[in-house]
């Protein structure tokens, strides 16, 4: 009877762990990935389609808006679009979904930086480098602009 206790009380925190895996990898937890082995950036949106109104390519003003986000990383993004999706490019830097837009510029613990998220409609499906630095000025494209981005102190965004 004890042992049924004991066995019961194991798989409840089984159950309720965020662990997962098996062998060498039982102690990695959900969500995350080896470095080299992360799924395509695309694989966790919610891409919507094109509506029969808009236009391919840019879309509205927002590339065109004055200032530049914060620097995310300094190596772009290679991303394969498909055609008739519409892809939301962030510019503010702070959204935990790179390149794409999470919606983190709508929150109150970001700096109101007047950066609008960057809307693009591809006319066929193509391979693009989308910046990672946010100082491009072919949003939302990588224009080599991360190569002028001075290296920070270790320390600078530590707690951003």
């Amino acid at each position: 009877m004890r042992l049924s206790q004991i066995t019961k009380v194991c798989v409840s925190f089984v159950k309720n762990s965020q662990k997962t895996g098996f062998g060498p990898n039982r102690l990695h937890r959900k969500g995350t990935h080896f470095v080299g082995t992360e799924p395509p950036a695309l694989k966790y949106h919610l891409l919507q389609d094109k509506k029969p109104s808009e236009e391919y390519g840019l879309q509205g003003t927002n590339h065109e808006l004055p200032g530049t986000g914060k620097v995310h990383s300094k190596l772009p993004t290679k991303v394969h679009m498909k055609k008739d999706k519409v892809y939301a490019w962030c510019s503010c830097g702070y959204s935990g979904s790179q390149p794409l837009c999470d919606g983190s510029h709508n929150s109150i613990r970001i700096p109101d930086l007047k950066l609008k998220p960057v809307r693009f409609i591809p006319d066929k499906d193509m391979t693009v480098w989308l910046c990672n630095c946010k100082q491009t000025k072919n949003r939302p494209f990588c224009d080599g602009s991360h190569k002028l981005v001075a290296d920070e102190d270790k320390k600078a965004g530590l707690f951003d």
